[in-house]
């Protein structure tokens, strides 16, 4: 569950992805580490030996030892943009984590709905709420 969130934020569509999508995707391609999460109110930001490491490539992502998942839809037309993903486990879930995101300098945010069913997050300050199960997962980008 935690996993898909952050790593919701990171990937693109595998289906038929606009233009703009796949430049959003292309944008957000790389390394990337997880520094911070608010989940229903409870925040954490991880000193450096824990912080969690993300890789984007094309529509895949990988989310340290929590597992991979894949991007299923984007729109970065949307206000705030919008991300689908699965997280490719097994057995399969089927469970599709309905997303916002933006993409500040070396920052990505990602709000995700971390209960059952769908419902994507309006806001990125709906983590706040005590109880809301959903997640805001801030990210950085990685150097080397």
């Amino acid at each position: 569950m935690f996993t898909a969130l952050v790593l919701a934020a990171l990937a693109a569509p595998s289906a038929d992805l606009t233009d703009a999508a796949k430049k959003q995707l292309k944008a957000v391609e790389g390394d990337w580490t997880l520094v911070s999460w608010v989940i229903s109110g409870e925040e954490r930001v991880f000193p450096a030996e824990e912080q969690v490491p993300v890789t984007v490539t094309g529509t895949k992502f990988t989310f340290g030892k929590y597992g991979d998942g894949e991007v299923v839809a984007l729109d970065s037309a949307a206000d705030p943009k919008t991300v689908d993903f699965k997280m490719l486990r097994k057995p399969e879930s089927g469970v599709t984590n309905e997303a916002i995101f933006k993409v500040e300098k070396d920052a990505l945010t990602v709000v995700v709905y971390l209960g059952e069913g769908s419902m994507r997050p309006a806001t990125f300050d709906a983590a706040g709420e005590k109880g809301s199960n959903v997640g805001k997962f801030v990210l950085r980008r990685s150097r080397k």
